[in-house]
């Protein structure tokens, strides 16, 4: 009786919230109609914070849900979009002086070089009522909590900052346009503020540059630490006959890029569940009551490189089919700290050609610098991109997939994502619809055999212009990859090819990403993981997820542990030292194949891999090294596989494996737990899974650039030099991998059953109980509920209301 009476209370208490805020009298139009304007003269939202802090905020209008929004994510992770703010504006030399090897001067230039300030103010001014709302709500929310809290008190990295201030749409406007620009422009700004021409003032170029140039290129190479999986299983393969969601993107656990956790509810009109980049309005990855949906990071292409040849004697001028073209110059100038509060104006002349800005690539390869003779430019797909705001509130009201499909059609907003997503009625829907470049056919083969360049000076290679994409030259939405299946679609960052292991996409453009390659062994994994089972619950999905099981182990390690055996005290011979192997097959064979705390033998595995692919770097891909059975593009969910014909590379591998553990002082059979961790507040965390090349689906690694946030990155420790390995005395820390995890699905009865991890926790601050509780909760491999109805959060004992306006 008493459970029943305080259920009551509860219930009473939010019918009392929603009619003090009142429901909303009529719906708001679609984006770009003339919508309705918000009547109240401020804001008022409520904040219902559950357990680990998660914030469920409902309003009666949707500029009131986003004020909430802006409202709760600051007291989280204040510190993230202000820094972001400052970024993108050019402004940290201003606050911070040059920094090391002047990169803050470098990215002052870069972005205000790219103009997306300059574009975000049009699009400020163009915005639709209803944008116009979500937008100002947020940025409102924000700055409330700024007054509310003051500079001095707010907590986190940036403590006191000089830079703390009040933001702007504007500044949110840029943000998410540089976010737009993740896969191309943004981890390009400092090729662009390092372009000048021949005999002009170059900007600095040290260590730091280069390596967050490096740290930018990764994201085009495919060596990024970014990734994804993501599953939708429709009726066929559910235990309940409706569809089911697996959204877990493998992110950053430091900077900007951290996902964060919300809950967004206006009686009528918005019910949304699900987590996004910081900063960014809305949900990127949720669910509502009858659809769910997440992303993967798409394998094409979101630019072009083009080079040009210069005028003699003019290199600021280049031919375009044989007729001389000048440049644009733009000049910028910015402020820089240069100590005691005083600043210095600091002026460059930034160069662009009719595709884009000028680049400088010259540390990548001499080729790629800007000579008397040619220089290199390209074309950003996403510089233009003003539908994110948009796109993603359109999905969270789509009624089914056949309502994202159309939303992804009518907006054509995501940026540089795949999108997988189930609905109640049990269907699974893949689609690539990142914005990609279109070429003719003759553009297309010269892209290929150059390895992505094409000659600008001839108009011949100019994007073509196709109806019905959002801008003239890009692939509209209608020819791109897409599947609608009742059984299973799924991504794991490979190209569009393989959303099914007897399905594939074909015929599309090599920019959209490659067809009839090799998949990823993580790729290769999922397939497994999926086709392990044949109707999934809930409950089950979270479990794979979270599976040890790794591709490489299950196809290898029983053949390598034959072949030491069979080898006897027979010694290896690597780089000069005869090691006998006897000791490593021992721990290989008493070891469970899988990486979780307690596996013992794990991390000689990982080493013997990475062993393996620093001598032979295809040997993931390929048979022979690694595998027996070679790649077939009629079976690419499981090809290559098996065990190689020949063992010697992988004995090998296990002799450096083990001098390399025996150097850094590591048991053979050395518990995972004792090695990889993660650090909180001077605390360390066992985590569980390993790296991706390993072919397993819980991804966690470690990256020296987490993103390009001022945060202070984790010390991983020295790398020991010229091994192929990131084992290092301190083991392996973990900074990046696993993220939000999102495991949901519908009941047979249609009621929402989802759960859910936010890995390094919701709040950034270090002395919040929810800076680490989620990563406790990761290391025991235990996901928690997503509390998505009235009563379920209404019940949860640690409930913590409160109202905020402004």
């Amino acid at each position: 009786m008493q459970r029943h009476n305080r259920f009551l209370v509860a219930v009473l208490s939010v019918l009392s919230i929603i009619i003090s805020l009142g429901l909303p009298g009529t719906a708001l139009a679609d984006p770009g109609g003339p919508g309705t304007e918000v009547k109240a003269a401020g804001y008022s939202a409520v904040i219902r914070r559950t357990a680990y802090g998660i914030p469920h905020v409902l309003a009666a209008n949707l500029g009131s849900v986003t004020f909430g929004q802006g409202y709760a994510y600051a007291e989280d992770r204040f510190c993230d979009l202000m820094d972001m703010v400052i970024k993108v504006r050019g402004e940290r030399a201003k606050y911070l002086g040059p920094g090391p090897d002047d990169i803050h001067v470098a990215t002052d230039f870069g972005y205000r070089a790219l103009g997306i300030r300059e574009r975000a103010e049009a699009q400020n001014a163009a915005l639709s009522a209803e944008e116009r709302q979500l937008l100002d709500g947020y940025v409102a929310g924000f700055n409330a909590y700024l007054a509310a809290t003051g500079a001095a008190n707010i907590p986190g990295y940036c403590a006191g900052a000089s830079w703390i201030q009040p933001i702007s749409a504007v500044d949110v406007l840029t943000y998410q346009r540089s976010v737009a620009l993740f896969a191309s422009g943004d981890a390009l700004v400092l090729p662009v503020a390092l372009a000048s021409p021949p005999g002009a003032a170059a900007l600095a170029k040290g260590p730091a540059t280069a390596a967050a140039t490096a740290g930018g290129l990764e994201r085009f190479s495919g060596t990024s630490s970014e990734g994804s999986n993501a599953w939708a299983i429709g009726a066929d393969r559910s235990s309940t006959g409706k569809g089911m969601l697996v959204g877990n993107p493998h992110f950053p656990w430091q900077g900007e890029l951290r996902f964060w956790e919300s809950h967004l509810r206006v009686p009528g009109q918005l019910d949304v569940y699900g987590a996004g980049l910081g900063g960014l309005p809305g949900i990127q990855i949720g669910f509502t009551e009858k659809v769910a949906w997440s992303h993967t990071i798409a394998a094409g292409s979101r630019f072009t490189f083009y080079t040009v040849d210069l005028v003699p004697g003019d290199p600021t001028s280049y031919y375009v089919d044989g007729v001389p073209e000048q440049m644009t110059e733009k000049n910028v100038t910015i402020a820089v700290n240069t100590g005691g509060g005083a600043t210095t104006q600091v002026s460059r002349t930034m160069y662009s050609t009719r595709y884009g800005n000028v680049l400088d690539l010259s540390a990548q390869s001499p080729a790629l610098g800007w000579s008397a003779e040619t220089a290199l430019t390209y074309r950003d797909a996403n510089i233009d991109n003003d539908r994110m705001l948009r796109q993603w509130f359109n999905i969270a009201r789509a009624a089914d997939t056949a309502g994202i499909r159309a939303a992804l059609g009518s907006d054509q907003g995501i940026p540089w994502v795949n999108i997988i997503a189930a609905d109640r009625n049990g269907n699974a829907f893949y689609a690539d619809p990142s914005q990609t470049p279109a070429l003719s056919p003759a553009s297309l083969a010269e892209w290929a055999a150059t390895g992505g360049f094409l000659n600008g000076s001839t108009s011949t290679n100019a994007w073509v212009p196709i109806p019905g994409a959002r801008s003239p030259g890009l692939i509209p939405f209608a020819q791109q990859p897409q599947l609608t299946r009742r059984d299973y679609v799924f991504n794991a960052n490979d190209s569009h090819w393989v959303p099914h292991a007897s399905q594939f996409l074909v015929g599309y453009s090599p920019l959209q990403g490659p067809e009839g390659t090799p998949l990823t062994p993580r790729s290769r994994q999922n397939l497994r993981l999926i086709n392990s089972t044949a109707k999934w619950t809930v409950a089950g999905l979270g479990t794979a997820i979270l599976s040890g099981n790794t591709f490489t182990s299950d196809e290898s390690t029983a053949a390598t542990v034959a072949a030491c055996r069979a080898r006897g005290n027979t010694p290896v011979v690597v780089d000069g030292v005869s090691v006998n192997v006897t000791q490593g097959c021992n721990a290989l064979a008493g070891w469970d194949k899988k990486f979780d705390l307690a596996s013992k033998g794990a991390v000689l595995w990982r080493e013997t891999v990475f062993s393996v692919i620093d001598q032979y770097p295809n040997a993931l891909y390929e048979a022979g090294p690694l595998f027996g059975v070679p790649f077939n593009p009629a079976d690419p969910g499981n090809t290559p596989r098996g065990a190689p014909a020949n063992t010697q590379p992988l004995l090998e591998g296990l002799a450096r494996a083990m001098i390399r553990m025996r150097t850094l002082g590591w048991a053979y059979d050395v518990r995972l737990d004792a090695v990889q961790y993660t650090v909180k507040k001077n605390e360390k965390i066992p985590v569980p899974g390993t790296t991706e090349e390993l072919g397993i689906a819980n991804v966690v690694e470690y990256t020296p650039v987490p993103g390009s946030s001022l945060e202070p990155v984790l010390d991983a420790g020295a790398r020991l030099p010229n091994t192929g390995s990131d084992l290092t005395r301190k083991g392996y820390v973990i900074n990046t991998g696993t993220s939000f995890l999102l495991t949901m699905g519908w009941t047979s009865s249609g009621a929402v059953d989802a759960k859910a991890l936010l890995t390094f926790g919701e709040s950034g601050n270090p002395n919040s109980p929810h800076f680490s509780d989620q990563t406790k909760l990761f290391s025991q491999k235990k996901l928690r509920e997503c509390r998505f109805t009235e009563a379920s959060i209404l019940t949860d004992p640690a409930l913590k209301v409160k109202t905020v306006s402004g």
